[in-house]
């Protein structure tokens, strides 16, 4: 085999330092441009910098990347926490990109994907504006969709049942005698939000006296380093309902922080829970089993979804040319005392 060219070979040949010989390659100052052009040439003579070229490559080729609205929320932490531990194991290196749920912020990142060479990418698409992702797998780079799916985009999918989770916590409190409900979501035009309320509508549908009622709040997620959702505007329109009058007697949170903000409203307007209405949340935080009372929340698997994507991805760098993958994974109701009704 043959020896293959290090910098101390090249400081050697030209009789300096190696320090001299790196900071003449890399354009830094403290070189003589006389000095620059004989370390490149000798560097081009010995081929010193294509085994550079091809060290790079080589980087390049074992660089992952995952995409995330915000790391700011459970199900991205835990999702991150999950594909960095199967990136390790494998060897390869993971980029982590925040979009901030911007259009713009996301076509900018594919872009210097494309430019700068990943070999694959897990992704939270942003769902609205113009979508990159075609043209990175178009471009040959494989990508696995999680948590949100696009339409007419090619590639593996792994997912919550979002709206199989939101039926299971609708249904839990029909079961628990609560006819009048409302859905507590952000006003936010993804999969994952309307998922949910079409499980909350359907189960409503299927009780003849239920009825059913969307409370929106205000999205946060476009809002640079804030949390993607926020117990205060829960908290807002909660205790602008209940000053209309209106007393529903079960509130169905998209998110266990807004469950946070309101089981707060309830409190402040004299109202028990579960007693007076029951709150049920989403997602499953830490703190839910901890709140007073404890929370019932839809559990999601973050960690189930991480493994299978980043095994999912591995297999296609490994060559897996296999029909794309679409799978979503159910959820699990963890029933607590904020809907355990006498």
């Amino acid at each position: 085999m043959a020896k293959r060219p290090t910098l101390a070979e090249l400081a050697s040949n030209l009789g300096i330092s190696a320090n001299t010989a790196s900071r003449a390659l890399t354009g830094r100052d403290g070189v003589s441009q006389r000095t620059r052009e004989l370390v490149h040439a000798e560097a081009r003579r010995i081929g010193y910098l294509a085994r550079q070229a091809e060290i790079a490559d080589e980087r390049r080729s074992k660089r992952i990347a995952l995409t995330i609205p915000s790391p700011m929320h459970a199900f991205s932490a835990e999702l991150l926490a999950a594909i960095e531990a199967g990136a390790r194991a494998a060897d390869r290196a993971l980029d982590v990109y925040v979009t901030d749920e911007n259009a713009a912020r996301e076509r900018e990142i594919s872009h210097h994907m494309r430019r700068s060479g990943v070999a694959g990418v897990i992704a939270i698409p942003v769902q609205h504006g113009d979508q990159p992702w075609g043209r990175l797998i178009n471009s040959g780079v494989p990508v696995v969709m999680v948590s949100r799916e696009l339409e007419g985009i090619e590639c593996d999918y792994i997912g919550v049942d979002s709206e199989a989770g939101q039926y299971a916590a609708t249904r839990h409190l029909l079961h628990q005698g609560c006819r009048s409900l409302v859905i507590l979501d952000e006003d936010l035009d993804i999969t994952t939000v309307a998922h949910r309320r079409h499980g909350f509508d359907r189960a409503i549908a299927e009780t003849v006296d239920a009825r059913g009622e969307v409370l929106s709040v205000p999205s946060r997620r476009f809002e640079a380093g804030r949390g993607s959702w926020r117990a205060e505007e829960a908290y807002r329109a909660c205790g602008e309902l209940l000053t209309t009058g209106r007393r529903p007697d079960a509130i169905a949170a998209g998110d266990d922080d807004f469950a946070l903000g309101a089981l707060r409203a309830l409190s402040e307007a004299g109202m028990q829970v579960p007693g007076d209405v029951s709150v049920v949340g989403y997602g499953d935080h830490t703190y839910s089993a901890w709140t007073s009372p404890a929370l019932t929340s839809v559990k999601l698997p973050s960690r189930v979804i991480g493994e299978v994507a980043v095994a999912q991805l591995l297999q296609r760098l490994a060559g897996d040319s296999s029909p794309t993958m679409h799978r979503k994974i159910n959820p699990e109701l963890v029933i607590r005392a904020s809907t355990l009704r006498p």
